[in-house]
């Protein structure tokens, strides 16, 4: 459902070739270029390709190494075009763009404090994931998708107003107007309970989550729009369930790194890993926490004290990490 979470294994058209394929491809095309303009000095460019010693072979060497670049370029920016693949934060903006999706703003900040204190925007997963849920709604809400689309999307649809002031004469007018509390709500998760009634889970930005009165009162009442809110279903905006986790961990190097380093690199691989999933549904996973560990750091094993099992969450709860306890150690064999 997110191609941007999931993608699709790169095309071979958008892939840089070997530099050995690259050189060859060159010099034929050289030699074959030479054919049909200056035959009589094909087979001395030839000899002269065959030398690695030779000046002009270095040069064809230097070209296609820059032809090597400017492809993996113009690959990196072709990626650019498409939702799964994009990280420029400008081209992010522009594909959501195609649905009438903005970036939203989680914090003002202060330009007139010392030093001036920059906005906290919304990130480009955020951003993707509210583009690819806007398909689901485009008509009202009704299905899961929908419902979670607009609670994280507070304000994204305009008041309309049609009015006839004339026989024959009918004016519609949308109105876009900023909503105070955009960009405050994390995630959502909507589910009919019984027939005709929905429960709506919504997960905030601050803290661990846990969304505040107002932010639900906000909600219920933007989601209970007379445009937005299906006429069958019975809503309400509840508060999820936190449950909290620690990580604790014991990591063992060769010697050789410094321990002080690896350790903060551990910390930050699982904050990051906690804050991918903190959100309704999420998954805590040993096996993944391990393997995190490991690659951001190098060590060559690890004991995963914390958590001992999974912690899976369901579409009413969101795992929220509480603490972190990485010891390093050095193993001198």
């Amino acid at each position: 459902m997110f191609p941007h979470e999931n993608p699709l294994p790169k095309p071979d058209i958008i892939t840089t070739p070997v530099f050995e394929t690259l050189l060859a491809n060159v010099k034929a095309d050289v030699l074959a270029y030479l054919e049909q303009n200056a035959p009589q000095d094909v087979n001395a460019v030839r000899e002269t390709f065959n030398n690695e010693a030779e000046i002009l072979t270095k040069i064809t060497e230097a070209f296609a190494v820059i032809l090597q670049s400017v492809t993996r370029r113009m690959n990196a920016q072709a990626l650019q075009m498409f939702g799964m693949y994009a990280t420029d934060t400008a081209m992010v903006d522009l594909i959501a763009s195609q649905l009438g999706v903005t970036r939203l703003t989680l914090s003002s900040g202060d330009a007139n404090a010392f030093p001036p204190v920059a906005p906290v925007m919304e990130s480009n997963e955020a951003l993707l994931t509210r583009y690819y849920l806007a398909a689901y709604a485009l008509a009202s809400t009704g299905t899961r998708s929908g419902y979670r689309f607009h609670a994280m999307t507070l304000g994204g649809r305009p008041t309309v107003r049609v009015e006839s002031p004339t026989n024959n004469k009918v004016i519609v007018t949308y109105e876009f107007a900023e909503h105070e509390d955009a960009g405050k709500t994390k995630d959502a998760q909507a589910r009919q309970v019984a027939p005709g009634t929905v429960d709506c889970y919504i997960l905030s930005h601050e803290g661990d989550g846990m969304p505040d009165q107002h932010l639900i009162d906000v909600s219920q009442a933007y989601l209970q729009r007379d445009d937005i809110a299906q006429e069958t279903d019975l809503l309400t905006v509840k508060t999820p369930t936190i449950p909290r986790w620690e990580c604790e961990a014991v990591l063992y190097l060769r010697p050789g790194p410094d321990k002080e380093m690896v350790k903060l690199a551990a910390e930050k691989a699982a904050k990051e890993y906690a804050l991918q999933q903190h959100r309704l549904g999420g998954s805590i996973e040993p096996s993944m926490l391990y393997s995190v560990l490991l690659q951001s750091t190098g060590a060559h094993r690890a004991d995963l004290k914390k958590p001992v099992q999974p912690l899976r969450c369901s579409y009413s709860e969101a795992p929220y990490l509480e603490s972190i306890n990485i010891t390093v150690s050095t193993e001198n064999l």
